[in-house]
């Protein structure tokens, strides 16, 4: 095991472009994360897309007009495509010195402002757009770059596992990839399919459990997994040991404040998803010179 962890970008870099877009991967690959995490969901002509919510209002808001409450599983990728997401007010505020302990406030906060509802925010337009993209294209742009990076995947919509497998095969993406959800029958699916199924050769899999009680060590004794993630308020040294014992990776799930970077090299964790790269590595640097 790695004794310093893999820093991977919160759907990308979200300080600098908004998350889950190509320049925010690029952007997290270019100052050298070791992973990135991006959410993606199935469009209505079952391709593969860069989006966390099921709606896409929040991301193609600008400050104009009422939200759309617009599904993503009602678009055709075309009609996807030509969806413009703003830069203004998407990105994420600047770094408190404490940190930020609960991240539910970071992206409230984030929300509030994107739909012009935060009062001391008044929400801005530059006309700097982005638009949505393609999993596959991430992919491509990932394997030209060299940077043995990982692609933390996780999925958002029941009933992806056939296409996933269809494009991983395409692209010879297994050794770049880790498929997870945190949605159990997500999770399942995956089980079922790649594993009991055998459809792609070496799968990495993961899954966002949040918290090693006895319900998920006696799904570990049949499901095959090559990381976890765990929340930082339940994230115990013990449950590194035990996941260790088994051959799983542990990734913590955000946290990002300095006591709990400390915490992360203190238990062995492999990785940690952060909102805040530059701050972290700063730091990291800080502690080891």
């Amino acid at each position: 095991m790695r004794n310093i962890p893999f820093r991977i970008a919160h759907r990308g870099d979200s300080t600098t472009a908004p998350e889950n877009t190509f320049e925010a991967v690029k952007a997290a690959v270019n100052f050298g994360c070791e992973g990135v995490e991006i959410d993606v969901r199935l469009t209505r002509d079952n391709k593969i897309v860069l989006m966390h919510d099921e709606y896409i209002d929040r991301m193609v808001f600008n400050g104009k007009g009422k939200k759309k409450n617009t599904k993503l599983r009602d678009l055709n990728l075309s009609e996807v495509m030509v969806l413009k997401i703003p830069y203004e007010n998407h990105l994420l505020p600047d770094f408190p010195k404490a940190g930020i302990k609960k991240e539910k406030l970071l992206f409230d906060r984030v929300d509030n402002r994107m739909f012009g509802q935060d009062p001391k925010s008044p929400y801005k337009h530059k006309g700097k757009y982005t638009s949505v993209i393609l999993l596959e294209d991430i992919i491509l742009m990932l394997q030209k770059s060299n940077s043995n990076i990982i692609l933390e995947v996780e999925c958002k919509d029941i009933g992806m596992a056939p296409f996933l497998d269809k494009l991983i095969k395409k692209t010879k993406s297994h050794g770049l990839v880790i498929l997870m959800s945190g949605d159990i029958k997500i999770i399942d699916e995956f089980q079922e399919y790649f594993i009991k199924k055998e459809q792609t050769q070496n799968i990495r899999l993961g899954a966002n459990i949040r918290r090693l009680n006895i319900h998920w060590k006696n799904k570990l004794e049949y499901m095959k997994f090559y990381e976890v993630g765990l929340n930082p308020n339940y994230l115990k040294k013990e449950d590194v040991i035990y996941l260790h014992s088994r051959d799983i990776k542990v990734f913590s799930n955000l946290g990002d404040y300095p006591e709990w970077w400390e915490t992360i090299h203190n238990f062995g964790i492999d990785g940690f998803k952060t909102n805040y790269i530059r701050e972290y590595t700063v730091w990291f640097n800080n502690r080891i010179s």
